[in-house]
């Protein structure tokens, strides 16, 4: 019996969806803070040259103010993940086919003699694939906008090309260590 050839690392929706339904419950709990200071603002003009009535000024705007913030931060913090989850990183008979630089789809393929490490590292709250790759700059096609992001990538994740958050990966590190035993011929191996 044949085994697929492509495999894509999955990947749990639920952080995505997750998030995204925050986003949009702090944005709507925004829009209510501040229609309702707008209305107090119209309704209740007479009783804002009170002492009291100023902290309902002060602090209604701030929270709604301080609503929308968070609710643009997840909103793009959403992104980030069905990013993940539309484009996660697919192992290969050939190698490795990845999402670095485009907007949508995957741009870039690395093959397997052209990894040079494979792991798995703990970077804050989350895991990461860690992808190092021998001649960088053939991925960037002379780009120095491209060079520059893979130069900071590979500053934050010491010496990795490319890194993808791996938050809500439905496989362990040995079972995916054993995919790409599997795939690369065992000429890569995962490190974790």
């Amino acid at each position: 019996m044949e085994q697929k050839r492509d495999f894509p690392v999955p990947v749990a929706a639920a952080p995505a969806y997750l998030i995204a339904v925050l986003a949009a419950v702090s944005g709507v709990g925004a829009l209510f803070v501040l229609v309702l200071v707008g209305y107090l603002l119209v309704a209740m003009r007479r009783i804002s040259e009170e002492a009291a009535a100023g902290a309902v000024f002060v602090i209604f705007p701030a929270l709604g103010l301080g609503l929308l913030a968070s609710a643009v931060g997840m909103a793009f913090l959403a992104r980030a993940e069905f990013r993940l989850l539309r484009t996660p990183p697919v192992f290969t008979a050939e190698g490795v086919r990845l999402r670095v630089f485009a907007r949508r789809g995957y741009d870039v393929f690395v093959p397997w003699d052209r990894v040079t490490r494979l792991r798995i590292a703990e970077k804050g709250a989350r895991p990461y694939l860690l992808v190092d790759v021998a001649d960088t700059e053939d991925l960037t096609h002379g780009d120095p906008g491209r060079a520059e992001r893979l130069r900071r990538t590979a500053e934050r994740f010491e010496g990795a090309a490319v890194a993808y958050a791996l938050r809500g990966a439905l496989i362990g590190t040995r079972d995916l260590g054993a995919v790409v035993d599997r795939l690369s011929g065992g000429t890569v191996a995962l490190d974790h």
